[in-house]
């Protein structure tokens, strides 16, 4: 494959589209579609998240903050970075960030910059993902209690927590993406794991 960038592969044409599954959490279409060589493809799902917010959060100590929190897909606790979805009242993926990180953790403040926007699948996914570099953040309340969101704040080194994903012990590939993408010159000076 060239690492030049060329045109743009044709898009398959949607014939038709009809809604499978339409909840708050998850909405899922069937497009029936037709692709540049005529080949058609039917059903094609595509799921339909919210756009999200993922927050590499750094405090005035230097460590990162990280939440556990159970994930029923695998049926673990699941060592992660502060996310959500981004609300309609968000004025921007940094705003729900920020909205975020106070709700889970309970930390505001500091700087804060986009590092980066991903897709977490876009085979069949039609969400995108922005990584949120907050840095110099501090305790300013309490955690807003989630009955649905049992959350556990853990704070590590930055090099120890970055080791930590690097090892497995991060296993939610958006928020390892996410580190490697704000923090670069920390995630490629360890060893390898």
């Amino acid at each position: 494959m060239s690492d030049e960038q060329e045109d743009d592969l044709p898009p398959w044409q949607v014939v038709s589209s009809r809604r499978v599954i339409d909840d708050p959490w998850l909405r899922v279409r069937a497009d029936d579609c037709v692709t540049a060589e005529g080949v058609r493809i039917a059903p094609f799902f595509v799921t339909e998240h919210p756009d999200w917010a993922i927050v590499v959060a750094i405090d005035e100590q230097d460590r990162l903050l990280l939440v556990d929190q159970y994930r029923h897909g695998w049926g673990v606790t699941s060592r992660e970075l502060p996310t959500g979805a981004i609300d309609l009242e968000d004025a921007d993926p940094i705003a729900a960030g920020q909205r975020e990180l106070l709700e889970e953790t309970g930390y505001g403040g500091g700087e804060w910059r986009l590092v980066a926007t991903l897709a977490p699948n876009p085979s069949n996914q039609s969400n995108r993902c922005y990584a949120i570099l907050a840095t110099g953040v501090r305790k300013l309340a309490e955690p807003q209690d989630e009955p649905t969101e049992r959350l556990r704040l853990v704070t590590l080194p930055v090099e120890e927590a970055v080791a930590t994903a690097r090892g497995g012990g991060i296993v939610q590939a958006m928020h390892v993406a996410a580190l490697a993408m704000a923090l670069p010159e920390r995630w490629s000076g360890l060893p390898d794991a």
